[in-house]
């Protein structure tokens, strides 16, 4: 599911100062609507590609579902087509809906990360690992879901160079394993620095867990 972070990949551009920002893609600004498109005509390697769905399913899937959240992982300046092609650099999706116990323990209280990857120009540069830990990645949750201390995700139990980026960010294995399109696939997790987290509000249940 989201297995295509920070592997080796092609030599990426050296002009770009690598400090990523997260820009939510559910908003109506001139900035979200050119990376919506840039997003859109992402491509991953074929080997990475089975691993991790893209934003041509994954973002319509998102503005769908509002427990979902899109976001672009972005460097530089955006504002033009041109500069948003060059500054989209990765995708994610987070979901404030999980209810499966089969995952954590207090699903209430947890964030899924999903459709997760650093485009592969752009990859083994540390993006991946920047992306989805803190402070970014905590900064954006407080603000969508306040209620969450802990961020969940998932990947393929083949995908070592993977499971490398996310134990680095700070994940831990949990020791539940979960099947997956691609094959089983281990349930990682980690606490998040957001502060104070106040009572999480009942949904319905929920066990679907893809795209």
């Amino acid at each position: 599911m989201n297995d295509a972070v920070d592997t080796a990949g092609p030599e990426a551009p050296t002009d770009r100062a690598l400090v990523p920002r997260l820009v939510r893609l559910d908003r109506d600004t001139a900035e979200v609507a050119l990376l919506r498109t840039a997003v859109s005509r992402h491509r991953l390697a074929p080997g990475q590609s089975r691993f991790t769905g893209l934003p041509v399913a994954t973002l319509p899937a998102a503005d769908a579902d509002p427990a979902r959240v899109p976001f672009a992982i972005v460097l530089g300046p955006v504002e033009d087509a041109a500069d948003a092609r060059a500054a989209a650099v990765g995708f994610g999706v987070l979901d404030r809906a999980l209810r499966t116990r089969d995952m954590v323990a207090e699903p209430q209280r947890a964030v899924l990360l999903r459709a997760y990857y650093v485009t592969p120009q752009w990859q083994g540069r540390g993006l991946g690992r920047a992306s989805c830990s803190a402070p970014l990645l905590d900064r954006l949750i407080t603000e969508i879901a306040p209620h969450a201390d802990r961020v969940v995700l998932c990947v393929n139990v083949g995908n070592h160079a993977a499971l490398r980026v996310y134990e680095a960010a700070g994940y831990t294995a949990t020791g539940r394993v979960i099947s997956g399109d691609a094959g089983p696939q281990h349930v990682m997790s980690r606490p998040l620095s957001t502060g104070a987290h106040p009572a999480p509000l009942p949904r319905h249940e929920r066990t679907e867990n893809t795209l």
